[in-house]
């Protein structure tokens, strides 16, 4: 019986993923201070992708190798974006000056440089992805809601570009000692949190744990309590 080639691109890999295991735990987030948690399975990951990767494409007219800014901070909803660029062949950038963008996605706290982009999208990060409480400013595209309209699945044109993000991640499986299985903890001064949030899981097939503001609550018990590898 003649195998699949491997997965090239993040998307590829999440689709491995989904047809395995769709039900197992992906990524599980908490921010310790507000003690809310959430996890997501890869089915249900790959669903919020599909619907977002749906609004740059059909929506935004988002075109393969163009660049999106990314200021969102380390949240289960920073890996959506990650996963939903690669689905379309989108550079998925935090650096760039949001002017050299196509689209930029923040949250309500980092709406400064909104209308820099060709297209400013809000992203809540209220629990569940509800919509922003407050009204956004005129221009600005509500992600909750925008996103909302596209379906659960995400069909792309072509197959997307291996943007070597995979490569990257297995170095950094090996650097690291992360074995097949391992919960990954990931917390917002790990200079690599967006390889280990999304890419690392789906190469070992494990899970990663999102600790959002970890001096403000046990970092040490949510390791005990998702049983995550001390690496």
């Amino acid at each position: 019986m003649t195998q699949s080639p491997a997965p090239s691109s993040v998307w590829g890999a999440l689709q491995s993923r989904v047809r395995r295991s769709p039900a197992a735990p992906l990524l599980t987030y908490y921010d310790l201070a507000t003690g809310e948690r959430m996890e997501l399975s890869a089915a249900s990951l790959d669903n919020a992708i599909a619907k977002t990767a749906g609004l740059l494409r059909d929506e935004l007219d988002v075109m393969p190798g163009d660049v999106v800014a990314i200021r969102l901070p380390l949240h289960w909803q920073r890996a959506v974006w990650w996963g939903a660029c690669a689905a379309v062949g989108a550079v998925f950038d935090p650096m760039i000056d949001p002017a050299q963008a196509v689209v930029l996605a923040t949250d309500r706290d980092h709406l400064a440089p909104a209308g820099r982009a060709r297209d400013t999208v809000c992203v809540s990060l209220e629990p569940f992805g509800l919509p922003s409480r407050e009204p956004l400013p005129a221009g600005v595209i509500d992600h909750a809601l925008a996103a909302r309209a596209h379906p659960d699945v995400f069909v792309p044109f072509m197959e997307p570009a291996d943007d070597g993000a995979l490569v990257r991640a297995q170095r950094l499986v090996a650097d690291r000692g992360v074995l097949p299985g391992d919960r990954v903890l990931v917390v917002p001064d790990d200079p690599e949190a967006d390889l280990l949030m999304l890419a690392v899981p789906l190469i070992v097939q494990g899970s990663a744990v999102l600790v959002r503001h970890p001096e403000q609550g046990d970092l040490d018990a949510v390791r005990r309590t998702e049983r995550v590898e001390p690496r």
